[in-house]
């Protein structure tokens, strides 16, 4: 229902006129603002903490999926907001983080003494000053990434940011065209530089923080590879979810698949990056699961 025409147009008709704050509900506005302490559920009786784990990318490689199986885990209680995907570090571009800031973020994290608590960000990744202003805010936080097959991907992103932008208000036509191919194809292009993103990262982050895995391989042998996720979280990894294979956040399909002409460009873009990806992370990185790539030389 949230991606009807209709509901899309009234959305849009109350932002135009500046009333859009008053029509979406917080987790839609933490999009369009950093949440402030007033937004947060009552603390009491809860610890404060800065989060132990912040997962930072990528866009559609299955992270909903393992963020889910992480908050299953006895250990973990879920963040104040229950939102697996918090935003709050990409709103300070512009200006630094304050010391108010940095309680206001932490305060969303309160839970339960001795449960871990986290969020998992896809795009941090992406927008390389959210992993600096996380190592300001958080920086013992355990990091989290997971990778997928770079064209795969691509087209599942692009199908979310038309959908989630757009719904179905922009009908067939030259704006459509325009949107689609000036607006999204870069970015989404862009979400898929994994080893170009990592640099940043690997910058900043210490490898004994930071976690690595590839989608297929979470896939192939989800209760290996959350058993080893629940390891680097210092959980038991005995423990094994309900329901560890079933989907998460499964996408409508909104655009039309890309062509096997596009797929072969796209791997020809990704060329360099899979392979140097692959070599940052030589004991997660498997490029035989990422067709194309099999090959391909680390340059």
């Amino acid at each position: 229902m949230a991606d009807h025409p209709l509901v899309n147009a009234v959305r849009y008709a109350f932002e135009y006129a500046g009333l859009g704050d008053r029509l979406a509900p917080f987790p839609i506005r933490r999009l369009a603002r950093p949440w402030t302490l007033d937004d947060l559920p009552p603390r009491k009786g809860l610890t404060v903490a800065p989060p132990d784990f912040v997962g930072v990318g990528t866009q559609k490689s299955g992270t909903s999926w393992w963020a889910a199986l992480i908050e299953a885990h006895p250990g973990v209680a879920p963040n104040l907001f229950k939102r697996k995907e918090m935003h709050y570090l990409t709103h300070f571009f512009d200006r630094p983080l304050t010391a108010r800031d940095i309680e206001t973020y932490h305060a969303a994290f309160a839970r339960p003494e001795g449960r871990l608590c986290g969020e998992w960000t896809p795009n941090y990744l992406a927008s390389p000053y959210t992993i600096r202003r996380l190592d300001q805010a958080a920086p013992d936080a355990k990091v989290l990434v997971m990778f997928r097959d770079p064209v795969a991907r691509y087209e599942s992103g692009f199908n979310h940011e038309y959908k989630q932008r757009f719904g179905g208000m922009i009908s067939p036509g030259v704006r459509s065209k325009v949107i689609r191919g000036y607006a999204l194809r870069k970015e989404s292009i862009w979400n898929g530089m994994y080893a170009a993103q990592c640099d940043t990262l690997l910058r900043i982050v210490p490898r004994e923080r930071l976690l690595v895995l590839q989608y297929e391989q979470c896939k192939a042998r989800p209760r290996d590879m959350i058993a080893r996720t629940y390891r680097f979280l210092g959980l038991d990894e005995s423990f094994v979810p309900g329901e560890i294979e079933r989907p998460v956040n499964v996408q409508r399909q909104v655009t039309e698949s890309i062509s096997d002409e596009a797929r072969n460009l796209l791997r020809e873009i990704f060329a360099d990056d899979a392979p140097r990806l692959a070599a940052m992370f030589p004991e997660a990185i498997d490029l035989s699961l990422w067709p194309g790539f099999e090959n391909r030389p680390a340059a």
